[in-house]
């Protein structure tokens, strides 16, 4: 064990950076609600304007259900009306920030209208690889802990 001026042993970073991953449970309380959202089998994702590629999401407004969160940052982050919405679980993150996570097929799309922190909207054959908001690989595991498509390829390394 090291000493009081020691510094820790440096090791691989933990999976997720932390975060617990908890599918097929809701939490008894949560901060936001994260929508995987696809255009058939492709991520639909949203270029954050000072972030990087990410699913819509974020935190509840008064008298919203987790439905209704998700449904409204959908519409406001990528202009996107929802066909039904899946609640998949939740993760918490290692600073105990709670995130329900949801899936839906976009049934309708409009143009984003600048007032969001969102600049453009794409579908992915694939989750990109660089460029995402977070390197945690969250988004690679909840795919495919859900079975939903468009993960990266396993490398063979």
């Amino acid at each position: 064990m090291p000493g009081a001026d020691e510094a820790p042993p440096v090791g691989p970073a933990l999976p997720l950076n932390g975060a617990t991953v908890l599918l097929g449970r809701l939490p008894a309380r949560y901060d936001s609600v994260v929508c995987l959202l696809f255009a058939g089998t492709r991520p639909v994702l949203v270029r954050n304007r000072d972030r990087a590629w990410e699913f819509p999401g974020g935190h509840a407004e008064t008298g919203e259900d987790i439905e209704a969160t998700a449904r409204r940052e959908a519409r406001e982050e990528a202009g996107a009306e929802l066909g039904d919405v899946h609640i998949d679980g939740h993760y918490v993150l290692a600073d105990g920030h709670t995130t329900v996570v949801t899936h839906a097929q976009v049934a309708s799309c409009r143009p984003l209208t600048g007032e969001f922190e969102t600049v453009e909207v794409r579908a992915f054959d694939r989750l990109p690889e660089e460029e995402l908001s977070w390197d945690d690989g969250l988004y690679t595991h909840l795919l495919r802990a859900i079975g939903l498509p468009g993960a990266p390829e396993v490398s063979r390394d």
